[in-house]
């Protein structure tokens, strides 16, 4: 019986460090797949494959369906990140003394992150379908840190005399939705030249001391309105072609 212990000591001492390089290196992988997806999901949108995410880490395909089984388990594990880059811009705007400069800065702000992030466009724009567990959370987590600032940033400006009366949430949102697109569309010839765009919006929501702005005749949208036409929006993201340069 002492010969089969000492036999037998080595082969159990040999197996205890074998699985310890094992899970870190699954670790490993884990961060190398998420941080590959947060390049990927960036330039091109939550469209990405996983195949070109692989590509991004450096991976076998078969690695990375072993941690997520298909892309909307990726896009669920760095929605949290997506939430916190949301929330920084809404407390910051928050926090600023005139609602109208918060507004500015939520706008503005809003803007940039999404011109440099087109998966956080993607989640903050696409009404289309995922199979995702969290696919309802999404939507709801970007209202609920979203609807409520601007709410009230809106009413405290036009309280404070900043903001032209006639303005409802609602048309910020279609206005938000609106300055995207415009984001997009100038991207390929100049990634900045949109803020010119954006100070003319500005401008026409600005209130007029005389109060002559042009009235607005028609009614706004309501929400449930704003919700029928992104769901039947044909929103889509496509990969930005190479900037031209800038004509000296």
């Amino acid at each position: 019986m002492n010969a089969k212990s000492e036999v037998a000591a080595p082969r159990k001492a040999a197996t205890v460090p074998a699985s310890r390089p094992l899970r870190r290196d699954a670790e490993r992988n884990r961060r190398l797949i998420l941080d590959a997806a947060r390049s990927v999901f960036a330039q091109r949108g939550l469209d990405a494959s996983l195949d070109e995410v692989a590509a991004e880490a450096g991976l076998g395909v078969g690695t990375v369906y072993r941690r997520f089984p298909n892309r909307d388990a990726l896009i669920d594990a760095l929605f949290d990140e997506m939430v916190l880059a949301i929330q920084s811009i809404v407390d910051e705007s928050a926090a600023v003394p005139r609602a109208w400069d918060g507004l500015v800065h939520f706008i503005t702000n809003m803007l940039e992150k999404q011109g440099r992030d087109k998966g956080l466009r993607d989640v903050l724009l696409s009404r289309q379908p995922h199979p995702g567990p969290c696919e309802v959370a999404h939507d709801d987590v970007v209202r609920e840190k979203v609807q409520p600032l601007l709410y009230d940033l809106i009413d405290r400006a036009q309280r404070e005399g900043d903001l032209r009366p006639d303005v409802t949430p609602t048309d910020f949102g279609v206005i938000l939705v609106a300055s995207v697109s415009m984001v997009d569309f100038t991207a390929p010839v100049d990634p900045d030249v949109w803020h010119r765009q954006l100070s003319i919006i500005l401008d026409g929501l600005r209130a007029r001391p005389d109060g002559t702005t042009t009235p607005l005749t028609l009614a706004p949208l309501d929400d449930d309105q704003i919700d029928v036409c992104m769901t039947g929006w044909k929103y889509g993201t496509r990969e930005t072609p190479r900037q031209r340069p800038k004509p000296s």
